[in-house]
C-alpha cells in the first residue's frame, strides 16, 4: 500500500473527528491523563482540574502514596480505578530520569529503544502504553500500537495481520510523514474507529473509512484475538 492511502484516510478521520486536544510535552500531569484516560472516564470529556488537588500533581507526591489511596481519587472524579495502580512506579521512574533542578526527563539525551525498555519493564506498562508516553510525552518519532489500529490497517489490505513491530511503526510513523499529520492525531482517530466500529465484529456499514474498503468488503484477520 502507497503511503498515500494512509494520508487520505487520516484525511478522511480528521473530517469526522476533528483534531484532538494538545497535551503539553514533558509535564507530569500529561503522563498522568495518558494513563487515566487509556480505559476512559464516565465523561466524553472529563474534567482534570480535580488533579490539583490530589497526591497525583506531583510526581515526588505519587510515589509516596499507595495504589489504593490513589485509585480513590480517580474513582471519586469519575475514572476506573486499576489505571491508577502503575502510577507509583512511574512516578519513581520520572524522578530518576530528573535533573537535580526537577525538571524531567530529557527524552532527547537517549535512544527510543533505552526509553522503551525502561517503561516496559515497569509492572503494568504495555508496550502500547510505554510508546503513547514517549510519543506524546517525549516528543519521540513512535506510535502506539494497539488492536483497532491493527485491524483498521489489516481489513483494508494496507499491511498483513501478521506484521512485526518494527513493520508496523515504519507504516504508521513512516505513513504521515510529511504530510502534516500529526501522529497523535492518527493514533487516537485510529483508536477511536477501532472502538466504535473496526472492534472483532466490524461495522463497516456506518464507519468513515468504508469507502476505503476493497471492492469485495473487509479482508479477514488470520491472526484476530
Amino acid at each position: 500500500m502507497g503511503h498515500n492511502t494512509l494520508v487520505e484516510a487520516a484525511r478522511i478521520l480528521g473530517r469526522h473527528y476533528g483534531h484532538r486536544v494538545e497535551l503539553p510535552a514533558g509535564e507530569w500531569l500529561t503522563l498522568v491523563r495518558l494513563v487515566l484516560a487509556r480505559r476512559g472516564s464516565k465523561s466524553d470529556e472529563p474534567d482534570w482540574s480535580w488533579l490539583e488537588d490530589t497526591p497525583l500533581r506531583r510526581p515526588g507526591e505519587t510515589v509516596q502514596q499507595s495504589g489504593s489511596r490513589l485509585e480513590a481519587f480517580a474513582v471519586d472524579a469519575g475514572f476506573k480505578s486499576s489505571p491508577v495502580k502503575v502510577l507509583p512506579a512511574l512516578a519513581r521512574w520520572w524522578l530518576q530520569n530528573s535533573d537535580d533542578a526537577g525538571a524531567g526527563p530529557d527524552f532527547g539525551k537517549r535512544p527510543l529503544e533505552s526509553w522503551q525498555r525502561d517503561l516496559r519493564g515497569i509492572r503494568g506498562v504495555s508496550w502500547e502504553l510505554a510508546d503513547r508516553i514517549l510519543l506524546v510525552v517525549g516528543g519521540l518519532a513512535v506510535y502506539p500500537l494497539d488492536r483497532g489500529s491493527q485491524r483498521i490497517a489489516a481489513r483494508h489490505g494496507w499491511i498483513d495481520i501478521s506484521a512485526d513491530y518494527d513493520e508496523w511503526q515504519a507504516f504508521f510513523v513512516g505513513g504521515p510523514r510529511d504530510s502534516g499529520i500529526p501522529v497523535e492525531d492518527l493514533s487516537d482517530w485510529n483508536s477511536r474507529i477501532g472502538r466504535e466500529f473496526c472492534g472483532v465484529e466490524p461495522q463497516c456499514e456506518t464507519c468513515p473509512l468504508k469507502g476505503m474498503l476493497p471492492e469485495k468488503g473487509p479482508l479477514p484477520l488470520t491472526s484476530e484475538e
